[in-house]
């Protein structure tokens, strides 16, 4: 095991301080718990989305155009889908 040394705010770290006694575990562990969470954890839905929403957002396309685009393209998937079903049949 690896020991680091990282310059805190003196609030990070009163706050650091605060959730690891709330959690009953001392300060090292806490951190080195969040830290580990962090790097495992698979990315966040909105982690995922923000490439879209960028996209989305430099278009220019307004909010009602976009629901009229996803409806449409929702509708069009439900036809494909229940045509493909009905040609199994």
């Amino acid at each position: 095991m690896r020991t680091i040394e990282i310059p805190l705010p003196d609030e990070l770290l009163r706050l650091v301080d605060e959730r690891a006694r709330t959690a009953g575990v001392p300060r090292e562990a806490y951190i080195r718990a969040v830290l580990s969470r962090d790097v495992s954890a698979e990315p966040s839905i909105s982690e995922i989305l923000a490439p879209f929403r960028d996209q989305v957002e430099s278009s220019g396309i307004s909010d009602d155009a976009l629901d009229q685009l996803f409806s449409e393209a929702r509708e069009e998937a439900r036809t494909d889908r229940n045509s493909r079903t009905f040609d199994e049949r």
